[in-house]
């Protein structure tokens, strides 16, 4: 057994409960009033946190009432909404306007004639093309003779990147299930759907515009297959006009109407003379796919393209070779042997003439070369059929064709036989007596901060008014009197002092808090000088209670704001007024009451941050004290733990001799006692 853990066991007296009384004792003498000082400190710190939080409350509120931009919201209505939706931005001006929505912008809606049993049946029997123009770009769509009605709507929609949708509907049953739709993605005039061929002018100038004989000409074929030319003229002799792509385009109109045949044309669509959504270029469609030409000494001023042509049936992928070309291929119902017809001294020139004769020679058949050097093969009925064996399949390479059922778009458009349900056009709004043509719904740029949303046409005049937002004025003042009537019945409590119990609050030492209620009050009790007299807030709603807390008539302050709200931005958020002749700077009263905020709160500097920063320190300070005085303690009882050993043992040995001696005494008396 060592010293110190059998201590007490030699004297019975100099054990550790001694010690242990000794240094409570002196615990409580030199710890505890620390560790009270450490828990004031706590609650001190906490109450702060407190504290400084109703302080960011109304602060956030007052920063808000003191803001320009919390003036500057708005409401909007209208008065039909069901054909008109008006948003406004912060600070438009207060007025009403008056609209009425003549047309809403559309999209093109085209449905196929053509009925389909189900998505997977096949789309054509023969490989094609869907043509198209749209939003300035033309599109060629290859359709496979194996593609079916679903691979063919995703062509359409891949290929244009989603500008066209091509949509499956089922409409009916049977054979005739489903009805293919091709409609562009976006409302306007530029994205109305042309199918066939489309020749675009350039922009057409402004100012006067004069055609006589020779100056431009149209050829297009009329509804008989006949191929006819059509002389514009026209005389616009006003030099400011802006509209001359929508003259030529009635010039034309009514030229070719004059013809009978056109006139047919024009009216069930396949014929198109439009303009563009700027209005500033001439459109001509024929939707069955045949050439359009422009001639005229003043053609190329309008047009840089002055054809465009129908599309060959087949246009081989290859150059034909020089030298002999062996193998038989069919062209329709013909049998072409190829030896027979090219000769191995022949010129590359030489097979192309022998074998654009052949084909030539079958009935209802017509090749030749286009301008890139490359064989192309057209009938008479739109359909072009090149077959050949497994063991001439090279041959039909080598020349650059394919085997295969080939169809143009003129006979694949009178099979899909396309309606146009709805064409693209613009929405038109008549404002302040003015046309105004946008190609969307939403219309953004009449007026500075209003956004229009068109719904459906008005009958009439739609009215729409523009008010100011008085909602978050009263909401922050709400918010502001809620948040002071706490703060002042907290700032009481904790910096009071009672004289009867001598209780005081955990703050009430504290300069910079115990003057937070006063310099507020001074703040909101601040006067301003507006039309010839003072001014406080008890003018517009807000007035103090006997006990020093906020009471807000919001009715009053409602129909302040309504009839005077610029007034009420002044004394509330500070502005410019006149006094004895001169404009004057001023402060309103939230504005005022934020800077004794922004003194107690905001930066490192501020009296709050500052005291938080002095009770941490203290926090420390006292921490560090704490540890210091209990090592002091711990250090003095370990050693007088140590000395009472050290007694312990000696009176022990002291205990044990005279044990020993008492023993031989007592052992003597009786020893005597027998004798």
């Amino acid at each position: 057994m060592n010293a110190l853990s059998s201590l007490g066991v030699g004297s019975g007296v100099l054990n550790y409960d001694v010690i242990d009384k000794l240094k409570k004792a002196d615990e409580n003498a030199q710890i505890a009033p620390i560790d009270k000082k450490l828990q004031e400190n706590i609650n001190k710190q906490t109450e702060l946190v407190g504290l400084k939080t109703m302080l960011d409350t109304i602060k956030n509120s007052s920063r808000k009432v003191a803001d320009y931009s919390s003036y500057l919201e708005r409401n909007v209505t209208s008065s039909n909404e069901s054909s008109l939706k008006v948003s406004v931005n912060a600070g438009v001006p207060v007025q009403d306007l008056s609209i009425r929505v003549n047309e809403i912008a559309k999209n093109s809606i085209n449905e196929v004639g053509l009925k389909f049993a189900s998505r997977d049946d096949l789309f054509s029997n023969a490989d094609t093309m869907i043509k198209f123009y749209v939003n300035g770009k033309n599109y060629n769509i290859k359709i496979s003779a194996t593609d079916t009605l679903g691979d063919v709507a995703q062509k359409i929609i891949d290929e244009t990147n989603g500008e066209v949708n091509a949509s499956i509907m089922k409409t009916g049953e049977g054979d005739s299930a489903y009805s293919l739709m091709i409609n562009s993605k976006d409302t306007g005039i530029d994205n109305n759907i042309y199918f066939g061929n489309t020749l675009v002018s350039n922009d057409v100038a402004n100012g006067a515009l004069s055609l006589v004989d020779g100056d431009l000409s149209i050829t297009m074929m009329d509804s008989n297959g006949v191929s006819k030319t059509f002389k514009i003229n026209l005389s616009n002799e006003n030099t400011e006009s802006k509209q001359n792509a929508n003259i030529l385009k009635e010039a034309i109109i009514s030229t070719i109407r004059q013809d009978a045949d056109m006139a047919k044309l024009l009216d069930n669509g396949d014929i198109s003379i439009d303009v563009s959504g700027d209005g500033k270029r001439l459109i001509l469609n024929d939707k069955r796919g045949f050439g359009i030409s422009i001639d005229g000494t003043k053609s190329n001023q309008l047009f840089t393209n002055r054809g465009i042509s129908e599309d060959d049936t087949v246009v081989s992928k290859s150059h034909i070779p020089s030298g002999l070309i062996t193998g038989v291929i069919t062209i329709g119902n013909k049998n072409l042997d190829l030896s027979m017809i090219t000769a191995t001294d022949n010129t590359k020139e030489m097979n192309e003439t022998a074998i654009i004769n052949a084909i030539n020679a079958i009935n209802g058949y017509y090749a030749k070369l286009n301008q890139d050097g490359y064989l192309t093969i057209n009938t008479s009925n739109g359909e072009v059929n090149i077959k050949a064996s497994e063991d001439n399949r090279e041959t039909l390479k080598k020349i650059g064709l394919e085997s295969g059922k080939f169809m143009d778009w003129s006979i694949l458009a009178k099979k899909l036989n396309i309606t146009n349900i709805q064409r693209a056009s613009n929405a038109n709004i008549t404002y302040n007596g003015v046309s105004i043509n946008r190609p969307k719904n939403t219309i953004d740029d009449v007026v500075g901060g209003i956004t229009f949303e068109l719904l459906s046409p008005s009958d009439k005049d739609i009215n729409v008014s523009i008010t100011r937002n008085n909602s978050l004025i009263v909401e922050e003042i709400k918010a502001f009197v809620d948040g002071y009537n706490q703060l002042i019945p907290k700032l009481n409590e904790l910096t009071r002092y009672d004289e009867d119990t001598k209780i005081a609050g955990i703050f009430n030492g504290v300069g910079d808090i115990r003057t937070i209620k006063g310099s507020l009050h001074k703040a909101l009790a601040n006067t301003s000088f507006f039309d010839g007299k003072y001014e406080s807030i008890i003018d517009y709603g807000l007035s103090f209670n006997d006990d020093g807390l906020l009471i807000l008539d919001e009715s009053k302050l409602q129909s302040s704001l309504a009839a005077q709200p610029d007034k009420i931005m002044d004394f509330f958020k500070g502005g410019v007024t006149t006094i004895n002749g001169k404009e004057v700077q001023t402060q309103g009263i939230f504005s005022l009451v934020l800077k004794e905020l922004d003194n107690l709160t905001t930066g490192d500097n501020s009296k709050l941050k500052l005291f938080e920063e002095s009770i941490k320190n203290d926090d420390k300070r006292l921490k560090a004290d704490r540890a210091r005085n209990l090592e002091l303690l711990n250090s003095r009882y370990e050693i007088m733990a140590n000395r009472f050993a050290a007694y312990d043992s000696q009176i022990a040995r002291a205990n044990n001799s005279f044990n020993s001696l008492n023993m031989m005494i007592e052992q003597s008396i009786a020893d005597k006692k027998k004798n």
